[in-house]
């Protein structure tokens, strides 16, 4: 099977907090993580993105840890992997942005890349209010983040992939500005994405 970032956090962890059950423990999270791939095998191919890089591995780790650890400091834990990821995306764009001009093209650039990788197709659903002139300004109204940590009795997860976003994007640039005010996995009725320029 595929192994990704939060497997590899998990598979870290394990060995070094529990290596006695290290074995077990990797087999039942593996064994989790193909149930959830079975149960979501009819997912579009866009969808599948997300279920596989970030979604299903999240709900088979969180499951399995709150077997050894409590709910709470599995939690800790999964968002540990996933903030340790968003740091390491927020410094290759803190890298990037040092290119003289270039922080201009973030909002236009974000734009494209909700259309691309967080649409319909893949189980999103936006509003969108301004996407030009160097300001983005959307409402995410349907998530798959959200939804499937739902339908797997693990809603609080969700906001380790909300807080990913913040980690990653906000003061990316002295002269952009990340604004969000809720998320769906936070308890709101939206994800309210808001990112410009400074004076637009």
């Amino acid at each position: 099977m595929k192994s990704n970032y939060i497997i590899k956090g998990f598979q870290k962890t394990v060995q070094e907090r529990f290596s006695a059950q290290s074995k077990a423990l990797n087999e039942a999270c593996m064994r989790r993580l193909a149930q959830l791939r079975v149960e979501n095998k009819d997912a579009s191919k866009e969808k599948q993105r997300h279920l596989e890089g970030q979604i299903l591995p999240g709900i088979a780790v969180y499951e399995t840890l709150k077997t050894v650890m409590t709910p709470e400091e599995a939690f800790r834990t999964v968002h540990g992997y996933v903030e340790a990821y968003a740091l390491s995306a927020r410094k290759m764009l803190v890298g990037l942005l040092r290119l003289p001009g270039l922080y201009r093209l973030v909002p236009g650039v974000s734009v494209r890349m909700m259309h691309k990788i967080f649409n319909g197709a893949a189980g999103f659903s936006a509003k969108e209010y301004q996407t030009v002139g160097g300001v983005m300004r959307i409402d995410m109204v349907k998530c798959p983040y959200h939804e499937t940590c739902v339908r797997y009795g693990c809603p609080e997860l969700c906001a380790c992939f909300c807080d990913s976003d913040d980690i990653a994007y906000d003061n990316m640039h002295p002269k952009l500005l990340w604004h969000r005010t809720k998320t769906l996995g936070r308890g709101g009725d939206c994800c309210d994405f808001g990112l410009k320029v400074k004076g637009k």
